[in-house]
């Protein structure tokens, strides 16, 4: 089955190849923009990728997950519409793509999607071909998105996260009651708050320095999903958000 749509894929890219940031204007401006996601993407360097990928690659990647994170759609349409940007016009391609990512979670599979028979596994991003790059993007945008969700279950062992920073480590750990309150706490490596929004309620903690904080929220629904905003004042930078999700 993968060796026919991989076939059938390279088809349809001879037929009409993308377009990378170097090829196109409207490219090129949207590359300027992941310098507001940087002071995050130290995270990025521990990734779980079958070839390592360029920086600039990983921080537009970072940047536009963070656009999706909170959005409706379901994990496959996430993917393609967090790396679209990089391939005008190759959405049925990257809806293929995003499906066999899906269906390989583990790293030898994922690894197996990017090597055949016409097209051996790339040394790196650069000598890849146009779909070893696609799925290279996808398989990074859901390592991406598995370390921006928190997914906490009723009764279950708090689930923690870290995330490295230019500033240092930010640390998190998520829990779940039985009465419907959502607990987080957190760890900051400089002052900053952390933002956790419900439906109707929103729970702000803050410290001018670095240390723990947390927060929490009542009332909260299973199969929902909520927004949790860390902001570090000291960097003077964007904020990066997570989900929270009551499984």
């Amino acid at each position: 089955f993968y060796s026919l749509l991989k076939r059938r894929l390279r088809t349809e890219i001879e037929q009409k190849p993308p377009l990378f940031p170097w090829e196109s204007e409207q490219i090129l401006d949207y590359a300027d923009e992941p310098a507001s996601v940087r002071f995050w993407a130290r995270q990025l360097q521990n990734l779980s990728l079958p070839v390592a990928m360029p920086e600039a690659v990983l921080e537009q990647l970072l940047e536009r997950s963070q656009v999706v994170l909170q959005s409706s759609l379901q994990e496959g349409a996430k993917l393609v519409r967090a790396v679209e940007s990089l391939f005008p016009q190759q959405d049925q391609a990257l809806n293929h793509l995003a499906t066999m990512v899906m269906a390989a979670p583990a790293r030898s599979d994922r690894s197996a999607l990017i090597a055949t028979e016409d097209a051996p596994f790339p040394a790196d991003y650069e000598t890849a071909t146009d779909v070893q790059k696609m799925a290279l993007s996808l398989i990074a945008t859901q390592e991406i998105l598995n370390n921006l969700v928190v997914a906490v279950r009723v009764g279950e062992a708090p689930v923690s996260r870290t995330w490295q920073t230019e500033a240092g480590t930010v640390s998190l750990q998520a829990e779940a009651t039985a009465s419907g309150i959502v607990r987080v706490r957190g760890q900051l490596p400089c002052g900053g708050c952390i933002e956790f929004r419900g439906i109707d309620a929103e729970a702000v903690a803050q410290r001018s320095d670095a240390g723990k904080l947390g927060v929490e929220l009542f009332e909260l629904q299973p199969g929902q999903s909520y927004p949790l905003h860390i902001h570090l004042t000291a960097a003077n930078q964007p904020s990066l958000s997570f989900q929270i999700s009551l499984v």
